[in-house]
């Protein structure tokens, strides 16, 4: 299955082995761009992020928007939900990454970064022991105290996507320089 948002303000459920679209889905309390989707963990809900500096959590089966996350200023970059599906790491046009807790429903954490750093994609590692951040450059924390561990500057250009290897034990990240690069982390 494929979720897809939209700037057309749709989310959309598809099937891709069919090739079909099972439901698209507007949200009438807002007239602003999707600009990232994601499954939760357990494939129930997911989270979309909009141009106006929201966080949306959907419940899949009932097309509800069950929950909302404000705070962030600026459109939002990207969104990850961790292993177990309790915490959930968004970014935006702000510099800031914002930790919540989805079972209080509130930030518990905000990873201020430095001015101007453009935040294009989040990863939480798959047992939730690290959170990886691309943008400005590739950036590696540990989840426990949210400490940076270690950063990447090899690229060139913007990166635009991160994703843990196997057991962590590397980092991948693409790039608008047209490269994938490999950076070990133990």
């Amino acid at each position: 299955y494929l979720l897809s948002s939209s700037t057309d303000m749709h989310w959309a459920f598809s099937d891709i082995r069919q090739g079909r679209v099972l439901t698209k889905v507007s949200d009438p309390s807002s007239q602003h761009a999707l600009t990232c989707a994601q499954f939760h963990p357990d494939g129930l809900i997911f989270g979309t992020g909009t141009e106006d500096s929201m966080i949306k959590i959907w419940d899949l089966k009932g097309r509800l928007n069950v929950a909302n996350f404000p705070g962030h200023q600026g459109p939002i970059t990207s969104i990850a939900f961790s292993e177990n599906g309790y915490y959930l790491a968004t970014s935006a046009e702000d510099s800031v990454v914002k930790l919540w807790d989805l079972r209080k429903l509130k930030n518990f954490k905000t990873l201020q970064l430095t001015d101007k750093y453009e935040v294009r994609s989040l990863a939480f590692d798959q047992s939730g022991t690290y959170l990886s951040v691309a943008g400005s450059d590739v950036r590696v924390y540990l989840c426990k105290q949210w400490q940076e561990l270690i950063s990447f500057n090899d690229h060139t250009a913007m990166a635009t996507g991160v994703r843990f290897g196997h057991n962590a034990t590397f980092v991948a990240s693409g790039s608008m320089d047209r490269s994938v690069k490999f950076f070990g982390i133990q």
